[in-house]
């Protein structure tokens, strides 16, 4: 089995980052004291929990044994 992690991070900031900020900008704020991280954790998934044939192609999940 193909070993994958899914990571949630929240990020809360005092401006709306729906106007086309990078996630990494927001990553950035978070570092710099811009914007404040919450929450931070990680989880190990398999491919079979991954939604949509994208994800499961980017990772290469077809046909794998799980």
């Amino acid at each position: 089995m193909k070993k994958l992690f899914k990571t949630t991070i929240i990020i809360v900031s005092e401006y709306d980052p729906t106007c086309s900020v990078e996630i990494d900008e927001l990553a950035r704020d978070a570092m710099q004291g811009e914007s404040y991280c919450i929450e931070q954790s990680t989880v190990q998934i398999s491919c079979d929990e991954l939604d949509g044939d994208g994800v499961r192609e980017f990772f290469q999940c077809d046909g794998e044994d799980e």
